[in-house]
């Protein structure tokens, strides 16, 4: 038998988390990360009532996998709050296109995150998998066909099941086929709420 358990706490989400007031042509990030393993959503708010939205927000780190993850992000308007696409389990540069002068930005996470990828063997079949939640958290149980550790092709995630989405209570993961890797992948949570994920194969 193969199996996995793990249990996922998510830290609160934190605007200031990565930097608060970050000003000028360059940001200092102050943490590098969440503090809880997990790959969030990073938040840049605007302080003030300037429209930065023409300027660009230039992100650098690493992804839920370990890999480098840049992504560039329209800056915030007036008095606005951005959100990144990607998911950043570290967060180690952030770069304005442009200077925005005496007005303050902070740069931290969300509450969206995806946990690292977990490995299934795709021969044995699926097994018993079981996502159990406590608390307030929307997940959606995400599966990959992609070679994770063979490629450095980004992997391409799905939800193969409208019953793996946004479920807010305990259940039973299924698929229609066996995948070479799954993750959770949060839409949203509250204080104190986990999940835990398990399961367990026969080995082929």
């Amino acid at each position: 038998m193969s199996s996995f358990i793990k249990t996922y706490t998510p830290s609160n989400e934190n605007l200031t988390g990565f930097a608060s007031n970050v000003t000028g042509a360059a940001f200092t990030i102050t943490t590098t990360s969440s503090g809880d393993s997990l790959a969030h959503q990073v938040s840049i708010r605007n302080d003030s009532v300037t429209d930065h939205s023409g300027k660009t927000v230039t992100l650098v780190g690493t992804d839920h996998l370990g890999r480098a993850l840049t992504e560039v992000v329209t800056g915030p308007g007036v008095s606005a709050t951005v959100e990144s696409s990607g998911y950043f389990l570290t967060l180690t540069r952030a770069t304005p296109s442009a200077t925005i002068g005496a007005d303050t930005f902070d740069i931290g996470w969300v509450d969206e995150f995806v946990v690292p990828a977990v490995a299934m063997d795709w021969r044995a079949g699926v097994g018993t998998l079981l996502v159990t939640i406590t608390g307030t958290i929307s997940v959606d149980l995400q599966s990959s066909n992609t070679d994770i550790n063979g490629t450095t092709t980004t992997p391409s995630w799905l939800v193969d099941s409208a019953a793996n989405t946004a479920f807010t209570a305990s259940q039973w993961g299924t698929f229609s086929a066996t995948p070479r890797f799954i993750r959770i992948k949060a839409n949203s949570y509250s204080s104190g709420a986990t999940v835990k994920l398990e399961y367990a194969q026969a080995n082929s």
